[in-house]
């Protein structure tokens, strides 16, 4: 068996969840007749190509931020692409914090880890898909060309399945804790590059804010989200609008549930949206 070297190091590690798919897709049958087809084809179209378009989503992200970089790669030849895998409903970017081009790359890679971050969550909500996430850094080791394995990978893991409770993304703690170290070291340094560094990691700080609960969120509606190219007027039609409607819609549903525990978290949901709202030029409805 051929071995292959694995290297430990620190990496950001993103973990995105569409929640709800499974089931909608364990009642398929093979159908038998133009009416049960055009039924399962809508189905496919709401499920398995839903996260088709969502992949997309991320990789036109990557490639709309790589295309304002035009500088950094000349002069320093690397990409800024975060590593991505999809599986089933579960997406997968991480970004080694040890990168050959540099300490600039690395740092811009985190970036537009988060920047893509939140506009897939937008525009899955927009489509009326709620996605769940969790974002921290870890130690982990390469095992594929966009895989990895360790901690990092975990922890991010752990951060949605257990502690998010709603369609939101968390910011674990060791992820604020590097872009406070990396702030305050780059913010001492006088060079061209570090201040660009430290401007950079204020711009993701401001991507992060803190929930109802106490937990660190990605703001995927905040005032840096207004900057990203494509949040325009156009947007807020086409994406903040009908995701708002859609968080209304599911918490008229978990209402009618009538868990307490459930009832509570979709609140904090709709406080989240509508606390928003006002950037966006949009009026919340009346509770």
């Amino acid at each position: 068996m051929e071995q292959k070297h694995l290297r430990l190091g620190y990496h950001v590690v993103a973990f995105l969840d569409v929640l709800g798919q499974r089931n909608r897709f364990k009642g398929l049958r093979l159908p038998k007749t133009t009416k049960e087809s055009t039924e399962v084809g809508e189905v496919l179209r709401q499920t398995a190509g839903f996260v088709i378009e969502l992949r997309r989503t991320f990789a036109e992200q990557y490639d709309w931020f790589e295309v304002g970089l035009t500088r950094v790669r000349q002069a320093t030849g690397a990409s800024v692409h975060p590593k991505f895998v999809g599986f089933s409903d579960s997406f997968v970017t991480s970004v080694p914090l040890q990168n050959p081009g540099g300490d600039l790359i690395a740092v811009i890679s985190v970036f537009s880890t988060l920047a893509a971050a939140a506009v897939v969550m937008l525009t899955s909500l927009a489509s009326r898909h709620p996605l769940r996430g969790g974002i921290d850094v870890g130690l982990a080791t390469e095992i594929g060309p966009d895989e990895i394995y360790g901690t990092a990978l975990e922890r991010a893991y752990l951060l949605e399945c257990r502690d998010a409770g709603y369609p939101r993304i968390l910011v674990g703690d060791e992820l604020w804790n590097y872009l406070q170290v990396g702030l305050a070291n780059f913010a001492r340094q006088t060079t061209p590059e570090a201040k660009s560094i430290a401007a950079i990691i204020g711009k993701m700080m401001g991507l992060i804010s803190v929930d109802g609960d106490g937990k660190r969120i990605l703001d995927y509606l905040g005032p840096v989200v207004l900057e990203i190219p494509g949040t325009d007027q156009k947007a807020r039609e086409l994406m903040v609008k009908p995701a708002y409607e859609f968080v209304l819609s599911e918490q008229e549903r978990i209402n009618e549930q009538g868990d307490p525990k459930l009832i509570a978290r979709y609140q904090a949901f709709r406080d989240y949206f509508e606390s928003r709202l006002p950037s966006w030029g949009l009026e919340a409805r009346p509770s």
